[in-house]
């Protein structure tokens, strides 16, 4: 029996605001859902769980793509793989004791998410090929109506956006791009009928994605030119494969998985997570930047490049990087580190600072993602007109990451500042899924919920105030921070925070009334 009750269809109701226009536009459409999801990666996937083991099956997931997976769907450029332990980038209540690494590699995390689907039944549920162009609150039917691209229409008592962040290319305008006669490609784009081997290849960028591709491309490519605006810190990732014997163990004794799991979240929660929360010049800051900045000299041949690679900046004020590869593959003859800054591009090639012009058959855009664009990439419109991007134009904002002020039965998974620097998404996941399936419950068909504005504000007044005391608001320029200083991505507590905080509801922070239009 769900736990909201299930209406009949096709008969008139009673709601005084309804005229007869809409009463005919419910009575000739589609079932009206109990709740519908925004995307099938990680959040869309666990959200559709939560929602069947709360006895809630109304409901539909619509995805863009032709496929499941979301980040580990789009992503499928070489080298691709998590930066967190597998045993700790999944599912606390779906152990896989069968990873083939530590670190596993993204078709894998993929074929992971696709198994919880099948599993837990949820692949039913699933809509793709579903571009959902925004989602507007009817103030007749009291109901949310998301509207997608091929004209499509569907009503809902709740609507949850799942998107994940890492999917919208972040393009930088470079003069004359236009021109260049050769290919072009950003790393979530990767294009697989482009022949590598032998060509010219131009990385533009230094980060996350470019330390995974750089090695696997230099093993075919004739040259590789790195396109390095700022050194990160790198450390060891110490990646390897788990043995028959292991995985035999991890599947049989499931403690097992627990106390490795427990072991990975720990190493984030009491050696990543310090580094991090104060942006103080610490002995621990001291001594992990000489550790890591040792490791970099130790790996590099060419000792004239240290000084290029070695950052000026603490230790997580951007992203601290893994990999076991990338400082192996800058000692290749046919891979060169390029620190002089692109003046512009031409139909043969990249110029430098310096008027070097440095011919390319293939130009990859590792620049990571528009973090920013997805957390405004879908249009909603709340009662009143009230738009999110209008409220989000200075700033984005949400109560615990996942409701807005104003916008009622509406929610985020991957809002404002539920970002991670020290532990596992999926965990995060997790907690703000619980949090929302308590909100749905409440609310049922018959309540409107939204947090009230001083519960937000008050909310996200302390969150920026603590930001500021973190390493991500020190002197480097990355993605975590805005033009202003103020952070919209990243939770500025640790995990076991987060979870504590997102446990029990404070239903005084909250605005719950009766729907004065409920379909019947």
């Amino acid at each position: 029996m769900s736990l909201i009750q299930q209406p009949a269809r096709n008969e008139p109701h009673s709601g005084k605001n309804t005229d007869q226009a809409t009463l005919s536009k419910l009575n000739n459409s589609a079932a009206i859902l109990d709740v519908l999801v925004i995307g099938a990666g990680f959040s869309g996937i666990c959200m559709a769980i939560k929602l069947l083991e709360g006895n809630i099956s109304n409901f539909k997931i619509y995805e863009k793509a032709n496929g499941i997976g979301g980040t580990w769907l789009h992503n499928t450029y070489p080298g691709v793989a998590c930066d967190v332990a597998s045993h700790l980038y999944c599912f606390s209540f779906e152990p896989n004791p069968n990873w083939s690494k530590v670190f596993s590699p993204g078709a894998e995390i993929r074929e992971y998410i696709e198994h919880c689907a099948e599993k837990y039944g949820v692949t039913r549920h699933i809509e793709l090929g579903m571009y959902c162009q925004g989602t507007s609150f009817n103030e007749q039917t009291q109901l949310w109506e998301t509207h997608f691209s091929d004209g499509h229409v569907v009503q809902s008592h709740h609507v949850v956006t799942g998107s994940g962040g890492l999917h919208r290319p972040s393009v930088p305008v470079i003069a004359g791009s236009e021109d260049f006669t050769g290919k072009t490609m950003h790393s979530a784009e990767w294009d697989h009928s482009i022949e590598l081997t032998g060509k010219r290849i131009a990385v533009i960028g230094s980060a996350a994605s470019a330390v995974q591709i750089v090695p696997e491309i230099a093993k075919v490519a004739a040259q590789v030119d790195v396109y390095q605006r700022t050194p990160n810190y790198i450390m060891p990732r110490n990646n390897r494969a788990y043995s028959a014997a292991e995985k035999k163990r991890l599947k049989r004794w499931p403690w097992l998985n627990k106390l490795l799991r427990a072991a990975f979240f720990y190493k984030g929660e009491l050696l990543a997570y310090p580094l991090v929360k104060t942006k103080k010049d610490t002995r621990y800051s001291q001594r992990t930047k000489r550790l890591i900045n040792s490791f970099m000299s130790q790996s590099i041949k060419d000792a004239s490049l240290h000084e290029s690679l070695t950052p000026g900046y603490s230790p997580g004020c951007k992203r601290i990087l893994l990999s076991d590869d990338f400082f192996t593959a800058l000692n290749r003859n046919n891979v060169s580190l390029i620190t002089e800054g692109i003046k512009r591009i031409e139909h043969t090639g990249i110029v430098t600072h310096q008027d070097e012009l440095r011919m390319a058959d293939v130009i990859v855009y590792a620049t990571g993602f528009d973090i920013d664009g997805h957390i405004a990439s879908i249009s909603v419109t709340g009662p009143n007109g009230l738009k999110l991007a209008d409220l989000w134009q200075d700033l984005p904002q949400a109560y615990k990451g996942a409701m807005v002020a104003g916008l009622p039965n509406a929610y985020f998974i991957t809002g404002p500042n539920t970002g991670v620097g020290t532990t596992s998404v999926v965990y995060m996941i997790e907690q703000q899924v619980d949090y929302i399936m308590q909100c749905i419950t409440k609310a049922g068909r018959n309540q409107l919920l939204a947090p009230t504005p001083q519960a937000m504000a008050e909310f996200n007044e302390d969150l920026q105030e603590k930001l500021q005391e973190t390493v991500w608001a020190g002197s480097c320029s990355s993605y975590y921070k805005r033009p202003d200083g103020r952070i919209a991505t990243l939770y500025p507590y640790n995990a076991r925070t987060f979870r504590k905080r997102h446990r029990h509801i404070q239903w005084n922070d909250f605005q719950i009334h009766p729907k004065t239009a409920v379909p019947s």
